[in-house]
């Protein structure tokens, strides 16, 4: 092939937690001009070396798992290495290097109440996320948050088919199923309609 087909897609869930490593094989990709997207931490806009090495080996584009726009919920889910109010800063840093944003949230934490999902939406347009994603906490068997909502009483169902994180599964802490899904529903439609796809875009 030639060096304008070389594509590539990554799927280590972080490459850049061994910062050396990712240092090391973005050197050696540069040459080799290659375009590739994979996924990322926020930790890859911490070090402003690592991401403009990403930027120079070819990156046209990052998943980035943000979860909640909330610190409260990150301290919830123990990512205490994602911090909240510096989302905003990260993105546009990921964009100026020229590098596209899948950015995922997660509704239905105990934290969240009903402004979770505006607020989301919102923060999405401002920030000029290129692809936002949205899912629903979901307890799959055999984890701690299963466990701990199955002792608690709040699994709705084990219907593993719903298990997929766009239904909702169990009782959340301060809204109801149905209040959740309908904003998990409301925030795709918000976000890939045509007035916020314009802001974006």
């Amino acid at each position: 092939s030639t060096f304008a087909d070389r594509k590539a897609i990554f799927i280590d869930l972080s490459p850049v937690e061994d910062v050396h490593y990712a240092k090391e094989l973005y050197r050696a990709m540069a040459p080799l001009r290659f375009k590739w997207v994979g996924l990322a931490t926020t930790r890859i806009a911490e070090d402003d070396e690592l991401l403009k090495l990403a930027a120079k080996s070819g990156c046209k584009g990052l998943l980035i798992g943000f979860e909640s726009i909330s610190q409260n919920t990150l301290n919830e889910t123990k990512k205490h290495f994602h911090a909240a109010l510096k989302y905003a800063e990260v993105v546009k840093k990921l964009h100026d290097h020229g590098i596209a944003i899948q950015g995922c949230f997660v509704f239905g934490f105990d934290s969240d109440d009903l402004s979770v999902f505006e607020r989301t939406a919102e923060f999405v347009d401002k920030t000029k996320i290129d692809l936002p994603r949205y899912a629903v906490v979901t307890p799959f068997p055999n984890t701690g948050l299963y466990r701990r909502l199955e002792a608690e009483g709040r699994l709705l169902h084990k219907n593993w088919s719903l298990y997929d994180v766009e239904h909702v599964v169990f009782q959340p802490a301060s809204m109801s199923p149905e209040r959740v899904q309908e904003g998990l529903e409301w925030a795709w439609r918000q976000s890939y309609g045509w007035q916020s796809l314009a802001t974006r875009v």
